[in-house]
C-alpha cells in the first residue's frame, strides 16, 4: 500500500468546493459536494451527498451521506461520517493512534493501517491502494486498480484529458482524474442502474493541492 498524497501548504484551498451532479441512467438524482479548507497545518475535507429517486410524487429511494476528514502530513488523522441509505443508518468514527487509525463504526472496531485512504475519491492516491476504508460502514475493502487510458471529460469551462482507472474487488467502479490529480468523475452500477457523475463549476483548489504536494 502507498501513502496518501501530501496535502498542500496553507495557501490555496480555503473555501474551495468540488461539485458534481449525480446522474442515474441519464437523469439527475442529486449532488455530491466536497469542500476543502486549510486550517493551520491540516487539510479539512467536508463531503455532502444527497440523492433521491422519485416516481411521480412518490420517493422510491433516498441516500444522504456526510463526511468530515482531517489530514495532516499526508495522512488521515480523523474521520466522522453519517449515512442514511434509504432508511438504514450507518456511522464511522476514526482517530489516529500510535498503532494506526482506530476505527469504530457500524461494522465494528479495529485498527487500520496509518496510511489508509478512505473512499471519498477526491484523493488520486485512491487508485494506488490495495485496501481502502469504507466511509459508509467502516470496513476495509480489498481492491485492485487498472489504468484504462485517457478520455475527454467536459466541464462547464473546459475539456480535460482525464486518466481512467477501473477499480475491482470489494469495490467496483471507474474513476477519472486529470493529469494533475484533480478528481473528474466516477461511474458504477447499483441496483440495476448506472450512476454517473458530471462535474459542475471550476475546481481550482484540487489542482493547486496537487501542484503544491509535488513541490
Amino acid at each position: 500500500m502507498t501513502d496518501a498524497i501530501k496535502p498542500p501548504a496553507a495557501e490555496s484551498l480555503a473555501g474551495e468546493t468540488l461539485a458534481f451532479k449525480v446522474m442515474r441512467d441519464g437523469s439527475q438524482i442529486g449532488h455530491h459536494k466536497i469542500r476543502l479548507e486549510e486550517i493551520g497545518d491540516e487539510l479539512h475535507v467536508e463531503v455532502d451527498i444527497a440523492l433521491e429517486v422519485n416516481l411521480a410524487f412518490i420517493t422510491l429511494f433516498r441516500y444522504e451521506h456526510t463526511n468530515k476528514e482531517v489530514w495532516r502530513d499526508g495522512r488521515l488523522v480523523s474521520l466522522e461520517t453519517r449515512t442514511n441509505d434509504d432508511g438504514s443508518e450507518y456511522w464511522v468514527s476514526a482517530r489516529s493512534s500510535e498503532e494506526g487509525l482506530r476505527v469504530e463504526g457500524s461494522a465494528g472496531s479495529f485498527v487500520a493501517p496509518a496510511g489508509i485512504v478512505p473512499t471519498s475519491y477526491w484523493n488520486p492516491a485512491t487508485v494506488e491502494q490495495d485496501v481502502l476504508l469504507d466511509t459508509q460502514r467502516g470496513r476495509l475493502l480489498e481492491v485492485s486498480s487498472k489504468a484504462k487510458g485517457a478520455e475527454a471529460i467536459r466541464t462547464p469551462e473546459r475539456v480535460v484529458d482525464a486518466r481512467r482507472f477501473k477499480l475491482d474487488g470489494d469495490l467496483k467502479a471507474d474513476l477519472w482524474y486529470a493529469p494533475d490529480g484533480e478528481w473528474m468523475k466516477i461511474a458504477f452500477d447499483v441496483r440495476g442502474s448506472t450512476i454517473d457523475y458530471v462535474p459542475v463549476g471550476p475546481h481550482p483548489g484540487l489542482r493547486a493541492a496537487n501542484q503544491s504536494s509535488q513541490r
